[in-house]
């Protein structure tokens, strides 16, 4: 008899399990979050679905505000959050400021832009937002600075820019102390390759030597700001060409979307009829998903910005501005390296010669010689964005 008891528990135990399964996946898929509501928002009981909190919603939206404009931690915004009454836990025992790693965590939760990961399976949700994915991507490009490794010991502000022309191992910095028989003493830093590869016989430059370098190759890209200007005139007029032709874009951009909702549907019917495995029918819809997402943040460019490249066309003259600046202030070795990594990559020191392959639409700049050679004109707006892989 107890044996039997056991077995009928366990039957229910089993089918309580499957039914509530069940139906978190009728809720996911109508776009309503199943489990408890991340910060910002409430799960209404009444109608069993996810509710913007109108007290705290405005207070995360101004975490991530902070957060976007740089310059805060995590640790801070998670003081700034303890200062509103967003706490650790849901009991008022546990009113402790939010750990690092959830702050991390909601700062990256897609569930914000209406995109919901339930299972490593993603979902469109329902809910209302009340976070732009403009915001978002701002927050995303934050942490990904912050995350970046630090360099130990000295702060060598080039260390880490360069490779190894001869060997391709990494260039490191070391500084020497000199002293003078008046007892002053005077300090010199000088960049040299770590040689941890294989014998290398390439020598030591010192640090002026390879600023002076990096000066030179983004004085390459420089614009002034007599030149911007007509730059910014030539981008309005094909902006208003392009206004014309947006209404056409979205629509094949919707078009586009449809499709992959119809492959969608068609993965699904064949996941239901048990045609492809359940690893393989995830992998698969994620992979849609994501394409899907991509062409929905087009479809928005479009909608705010006019079209897809003029934004990025916006960006690389103000870092080209910012290096006609950048190239003759004195003392701001943090900008110098800074701009360099925004208009080049893969340096490579070689017989104490920097050299760099331009980014994208810097690669045009500088086979023009930027603003050191020869005057603007309209069509090179056309070069650079077909540089880009993109149809004005």
């Amino acid at each position: 008899m107890l044996n039997i008891a056991f077995g009928q528990s366990k039957y229910y135990v089993d089918n309580l399990s499957e039914n509530v399964k069940r139906g978190l996946k009728h809720k996911i898929r109508l776009g309503i979050w199943p489990m408890k509501a991340p910060y910002g928002y409430i799960n209404d009981s009444r109608t069993k679905t996810i509710q913007i909190d109108s007290e705290k919603s405005k207070v995360i939206k101004k975490a991530f505000e902070l957060f976007a404009q740089g310059g805060k931690s995590f640790t801070e915004i998670s003081q700034f959050l303890y200062k509103f009454g967003i706490t650790r836990g849901w009991k008022s025992t546990n009113n402790k400021p939010l750990h690092i790693n959830q702050i991390k965590k909601m700062l990256t939760n897609r569930f914000y832009i209406g995109i919901m990961n339930y299972n490593g399976e993603y979902h469109d949700g329902s809910h209302k937002l009340f976070i732009t994915r403009k915001l978002f991507d701002l927050v995303q490009v934050q942490i990904k600075r912050i995350e970046k490794p630090r360099q130990k010991g000295h702060n060598f502000v080039f260390a880490g820019l360069a490779r190894c022309g001869e060997c391709n191992a990494a260039i490191t910095a070391e500084q020497h102390l000199k002293k003078y028989k008046n007892g002053t003493n005077q300090t010199f830093i000088y960049y040299r390759c770590t040689k941890k590869l294989k014998p290398c016989n390439q020598k030591y430059i010192p640090e002026s030597e390879l600023e002076e370098q990096l000066r030179e190759i983004i004085k390459k890209v420089a614009l002034p700001q007599e030149w911007v200007d007509d730059w910014y005139k030539w981008m309005e007029e094909d902006e208003k060409k392009e206004l014309i032709l947006s209404d056409e874009n979205i629509k094949r951009l919707k078009d586009e979307v449809k499709s992959l909702d119809k492959k969608l549907n068609i993965l699904l019917d064949s996941y239901l009829d048990q045609v492809i495995d359940p690893e393989v029918y995830k992998l698969k819809k994620n992979e849609l998903f994501e394409e899907k997402i991509k062409i929905q943040e087009g479809i928005s460019k479009i909608k705010s910005d006019g079209s897809s490249w003029l934004e990025p066309m916006r960006e690389v003259i103000q870092s080209a501005l910012a290096c006609y600046k950048t190239a003759r202030a004195k003392n701001n070795y943090d900008e110098l390296r800074f701009i360099s990594k925004t208009v080049g990559s893969n340096y490579s020191l070689l017989d104490r010669n920097l050299s760099v392959e331009y980014k994208n639409s810097f690669k045009i700049l500088a086979a023009f010689g930027g603003a050191a050679k020869n005057p603007p004109s309209k069509s090179t707006i056309s070069l650079f964005v077909s540089d880009q892989g993109i149809e004005p």
